[in-house]
């Protein structure tokens, strides 16, 4: 009987420190350097998600919500090199903040549940989001697209671009070692952008996983030119 009790508390304990990654996310205080902390940040957690992005250039790869949306994605800081896009995990840690992004570190667990699970819906956003801390909080580690923006200009490198859909202006840079940015023309139009949204040395950018992530709008020519109708000056 002692055993069956001492299970069943050990069961407890730990579905107690299960916690959703919109539990460790969601906050409205700003912190004192405006980085939006996380309440729970030195607690260790266990969290369940699919994988998003991998090869984060720092190390580490991010996980989402099954369900997707605001506030559903993380950054987990492994050098675990076996997890891929769409692995269904379960994953124990520290909350940490990584120069002021949220992420899970020291884990003690990673286990996967399943291979090839559907990712979610890529959250739909404008640039001017992704500029605004207060808004750009809520899609930190999350999988975004933008629609119909404009390339402006690099800044600092080629890997790190200016877009702006007419909302605002927002960094697109290359967080990731799988593909890199091209270079872009000044004005070039792009179907739509998607991205992971990182947080890093005081900016927030939308970080395409693969060069496929980037659509570049192409120009439509119309060839089917009309001449009238043209009179014989001969009878």
């Amino acid at each position: 009987m002692k055993g069956i009790f001492t299970a069943l508390l050990l069961t407890g304990i730990i579905t107690l420190c299960a916690i959703s990654i919109y539990d460790i996310q969601y906050t409205t205080n700003p912190g004192s350097n405006n980085t939006y902390p996380s309440v729970y940040a030195g607690k260790t957690v266990s969290v369940e998600g699919v994988v998003t992005a991998i090869n984060h250039r720092n190390g580490g790869f991010f996980i989402s919500e099954l369900s997707g949306g605001p506030w559903r994605g993380i950054f987990i800081r492994s050098e675990a090199t076996n997890v891929k896009s769409g692995d269904r995990l379960i994953i124990r840690g520290t909350v940490d903040e990584y120069f002021g992004m949220t992420c899970l570190r020291d884990l003690t667990q990673l286990k996967l549940l399943n291979s090839g699970y559907p990712l979610p819906f890529a959250n739909q956003v404008t640039t001017g989001q992704i500029t605004t801390p207060d808004q750009a909080e809520a899609y930190e580690s999350t999988l975004v697209r933008v629609q119909n923006a404009s390339f402006i200009q690099s800044q600092g490198n080629n890997q790190r671009l200016v877009v702006n859909d007419g909302s605002g202006s927002c960094l697109l840079n290359s967080f990731f070692s799988n593909d890199k940015i091209r270079v872009y023309k000044a004005g070039e139009l792009f179907t739509s952008i998607t991205g992971i949204v990182c947080y890093a040395y005081g900016d927030y950018s939308i970080n395409p996983r693969y060069s496929n992530d980037v659509a570049v709008m192409v120009p439509v020519f119309n060839q089917n030119r009309s001449w009238g109708r043209i009179k014989s000056i001969y009878r």
